[in-house]
């Protein structure tokens, strides 16, 4: 029986929906690398794979259907908004004119070793919304406007602030290898 899990409100990302993730993320990688070979770029990592693994690294629950936000923090109940990237070097996040978060987690994967590196940045949307979209304008100047600000989280967080990962996580093995938190 196939189970529809846009019909919950929020899930736990158990052992075995880690394992599921993580068996989806190979044959996700496998597309990748075919449509890459064939075109001008790939296709983005779905949130039916990231988000599973942000949360069952961080003890998130994932929402499902109605429920705002990517993942709920079931200690301090904040809304969370994660934001991944299969491009290890570089990256580009976009942020709806109506996207608010009471924290961001970037996700980045690196394809070559089938790693994960998550990083808690512990900011909200009001917070971020101070950071530039560009050399004139603020992330949040822009969302007045209607627009959606693409900015690079590598850049503005893990690079400037020279942050190393919170969590590192082994796709293949489907475990966590390093939790510094």
């Amino acid at each position: 029986m196939k189970v529809n899990y846009n019909d919950f409100g929020y899930i736990k990302i158990d052992d075995a929906r880690i394992d599921e993730a993580c068996n989806a993320y190979f044959k996700w990688k496998d597309l990748n690398t075919y449509i890459s070979n064939n075109s001008h770029r790939g296709i983005n990592i779905p949130d039916a794979i990231s988000e599973p693994m942000g949360c069952y690294c961080l003890g998130y629950l994932w929402n499902r259907g109605k429920k705002a936000g990517d993942a709920t923090d079931p200690i301090t109940n904040k809304k969370i908004e994660f934001k991944a990237t299969s491009r290890y070097n570089g990256d580009l996040s976009s942020f709806g004119p109506k996207c608010t978060f009471d924290n961001l987690v970037f996700l980045r994967f690196n394809l070559d070793e089938n790693i994960l590196f998550v990083y808690n940045l512990n900011i909200d949307s009001d917070e971020f919304g101070k950071y530039p979209a560009n050399k004139c304008e603020t992330i949040q100047e822009q969302k007045n406007q209607g627009r959606r600000p693409h900015v690079s989280l590598q850049s503005l967080f893990v690079d400037a602030k020279h942050l190393e990962p919170d969590i590192i996580f082994d796709i293949r093995k489907c475990r966590i290898i390093k939790n510094n938190t």
